[in-house]
């Protein structure tokens, strides 16, 4: 059984406001970075909900306000409304009897699109805080469902609201309309049920410790509401209910779907991301799928294909009631829930990021980008470690990885990986590479005594041997070496939480000692951006971004921000994170002013956020990786790569090089070419007109194929001769196309 004091939930409680209103707000929000994801794609974060319209056509929300699409029946998804750094959960979608699709969220926000998802009207409606569960009313109308015991129900397709909740501090995780009388609510903290559309309330008096996750009926009488570790059963149509307690098996059952009255799949929340199948109407269940995560947050079903959603980005599906299971996501972790927590790269801007495990021995994933972070895959040879320290390259060709005392060296970019060691007790903190002839590593060991030492190599990383030249030996505990350029070097080193210096001048063949010179706390990086300017990030005493502009002889704290590790990017630019916060600290003046830009990675459990444990310093930003194996791509928004505006005698971002077959029978693929990567929006137009809204989606640099339907087309368009455009931020091409 798993622990229940390892029980991930979060509960926000916020005020009851006595007046509900209507603010409507524009959808544009300021911000420095734009993001990109790279890993998993299409984005990483929690999938609370999906819709179907049809067979083909359909939607599905996510955490930090992602808005994905699907048109080839949940087989490929794109996101046609992108998240930001404000992070605004989404978790739940409906489509309505008139075809609106409406979104709930965080914060009491509605979002209601009549033109399927092309635009979007946003309104948040006031003190009902979180708003976790959609559903529709039998007879008419909707209901959201969420914090402070609210239900809001709408009569006029998502217009306007009303709160006919039970009111309380509970939080609804789920409710259901058996009429438009009979309604039942559940939560943390709450179970209630109306007889009267919501006039008045009842709860259901039943003890439990971490709130009801579900209720659902299989018939009029028959009815279950889901706990973990158990579930409450009514057979009298809800006046009288009976539990039943599971400590084996299924244990944080979330979402339920009814096959039959005895035959039900559900999902699990919590501590694993679980598919399980009961054929006794939840007496005895059998786990059929697990996808070594967190958590799933729902369960629905499009005709045959079932699909369900995981805190990893995941959307997965089934055509066979569970046996087989297809991940529409692409997501290359051996172990998704692990962090990316060491990103390194080569002078061409190629990169490479390590995905870890915090515990066991289960295997990491080694990843390599060729275009900015924007695509990643697993190369066919990589490091082999586990606890990667530090990922570190000298020009295009030499390179290292550190884990505890093993070293693996790169002579070929990264094809090809050799294996090297310290002295067992010594442990790589980080490396540095002035010279293709002197390579130097920093270490600490966990031997009695403690200490640590640099360690040279002067064959490209293949042998390694201490540092004299007025180093001491075994004296460097949590040693950290940095160099500016070929000849000049520092090392820090700590003794009890205090950290010291010595430096060269002479490429590190002799070191002299700062006298004199002392930080109280540990540092755990350096970054110099030359000689005499320098930064330390350090933790203890007196935490922070501390500078020097004389070659370390004095420091001054510039920053009381917490920060573990620096990457260094063109000009004065400077990044750093503290890996588990969820965001990243900039600065462009050399390290004298900061500023802390947030992330949109959102957590497993709603109103969290995700967080960030590495950077790396890429043209025009960063590549940020985080929690549950995820890489974003933070692009500041004027560089060229993202904005897509024209500057003059640039060459144009976008050029559509063909559409066949062309007149467009039945299926044909629309190909185009893309000299940075963009945020593409695609329209057609017919000639009296009429405009289709076809995808939004981002792109990476290079050529790109997509699949057009001429009936879809044909459904909006008159048919004859249409305009098809792609646009991105100020440019755009066209072509004619024929369809019939």
């Amino acid at each position: 059984m798993k622990p229940i004091a390892n029980k991930l939930r979060s509960v926000l409680a916020i005020p009851v406001m006595l007046m509900i209103s209507f603010v409507f707000v524009q959808e544009t929000r300021s911000q420095d970075f734009v993001y990109h994801w790279g890993h998993p794609s299409p984005q990483g974060n929690q999938v609370y909900g999906i819709a179907f319209k049809d067979n083909l056509k359909g939607w599905a929300v996510t955490g930090c306000g992602s808005i994905l699409e699907t048109t080839d029946s949940g087989e490929s998804w794109a996101i046609i409304r992108p998240g930001d750094s404000l992070c605004t959960d989404f978790y739940d979608i409906l489509i309505t009897n008139q075809g609106t699709l409406i979104v709930s969220g965080d914060q009491g926000t509605i979002l209601r699109s009549i033109d399927e998802g092309a635009s979007w009207s946003v309104m948040n409606l006031d003190g009902s805080g979180r708003l976790y569960d959609l559903t529709g009313i039998p007879g008419g109308g909707i209901s959201a469902a969420g914090q402070n015991g609210m239900v809001m129900v709408s009569s006029d397709d998502g217009i306007t609201w009303e709160d006919h909740g039970p009111g309380g501090t509970g939080y609804a995780r789920h409710h259901l309309w058996k009429s438009a009388d009979e309604a039942y609510v559940v939560g943390y903290d709450m179970f209630f049920r109306t007889l009267d559309g919501g006039v008045t309330w009842t709860e259901i008096q039943v003890p439990y410790v971490f709130g009801v996750n579900e209720v659902y009926f299989i018939d009029e009488n028959t009815g279950y509401a889901v706990q973990d570790f158990g579930y409450w059963k009514t057979t009298d149509g809800g006046d009288q209910w009976s539990f039943t307690q599971q400590f084996s098996g299924i244990d944080y059952r979330f979402r339920t779907l009814i096959l039959d009255e005895l035959h039900w799949l559900s999902v699990t929340f919590g501590e694993g991301s679980e598919l399980w199948e009961t054929t006794d109407a939840g007496l005895n269940w059998t786990m059929i799928y697990d996808r070594n995560s967190a958590a799933s947050a729902c369960l629905v079903r499009n005709g045959d294909r079932i699909f369900f959603g995981t805190e990893i980005g995941d959307i997965l599906y089934s055509d066979d009631e569970g046996a087989s299971v297809v991940n529409t996501t692409e997501n290359l972790a051996v172990f998704p829930s692990a962090p990316v927590t060491v990103i390194g790269s080569r002078a061409d801007g190629t990169l490479f990021a390590n995905n870890q495990p915090n515990s066991g021995t289960a295997n990491q994933t080694f990843y390599q980008s060729d275009d900015n972070g924007e695509s990643w895959y697993v190369p066919s040879q990589t490091p082999g470690l586990r606890w990667i320290t530090d990922i570190s390259f000298y020009g295009n060709q030499f390179g290292l990885a550190g884990s505890y005392q093993d070293i693996r060296y790169t002579h070929d970019g990264g094809n090809s990986w050799g294996s090297a060691t310290l002295p067992a007790d010594y442990r790589v903190v980080n490396f540095a590479m002035p010279a293709s002839d002197r390579f130097f590593v920093g270490t600490y060991t966990i031997a009695s005594g403690g200490g640590g030492n640099v360690y040279r190599s002067t064959d490209q990383g293949v042998t390694w041997s201490a540092v004299g030249g007025g180093l001491p030996a075994n004296g460097l505990y949590l040693a950290c070496v940095a160099f500016p350029d070929a000849n000049h070097g520092y090392v820090s080193y700590d003794v009890n939480n205090v950290s010291f210096f010595y430096s060269t001048a002479d490429g590190g063949l002799t070191w002299a000692p700062l006298t004199g010179v002392s930080i109280n706390g540990f540092i755990t990086d350096m970054c110099w951006l030359d000689a005499s300017n320098g930064l330390v990030a350090v933790l203890g005493a007196d935490a922070g971004v501390h500078r020097t502009s004389d070659g370390g002889l004095h420091w001054t704290k510039v920053s009381d921000t917490d920060v573990r590790h620096f990457s260094k990017g063109a000009g004065n630019s400077i990044g750093a994170v503290y890996p588990g916060f969820n965001g990243f600290t900039v600065s462009t003046d050399g390290g004298f002013n900061w500023t802390t830009y947030t992330v949109p990675f959102s957590s497993v459990s709603p109103g969290g956020t995700g967080s960030v444990h590495s950077i790396q310093a890429i043209s025009g930003g960063y590549v940020l990786g985080g929690s549950s194996n995820r890489l974003v791509v933070a692009e500041e928004e004027t560089a060229t790569a993202v904005s897509g505006k024209p500057v003059p005698g640039e060459q144009p971002c976008i050029r559509i090089l063909s559409v066949s077959p062309n007149p467009l029978i039945d299926k044909g693929m629309l190909k185009f070419q893309l000299e940075r990567s963009c945020l593409l929006t695609a329209t057609a137009t017919d000639l009296n007109g009429n405009s289709t809204f076809l995808f939004r989606k981002d792109f990476p640099q290079g050529t790109h194929e997509i699949r057009l339907n001429s009936e879809q087309l044909a459904g909006k368009l008159n048919t004859g001769v249409c305009f098809l455009t792609l646009t991105s931020n100020g440019q755009s091409d066209t072509v004619k196309v024929i369809i019939f």
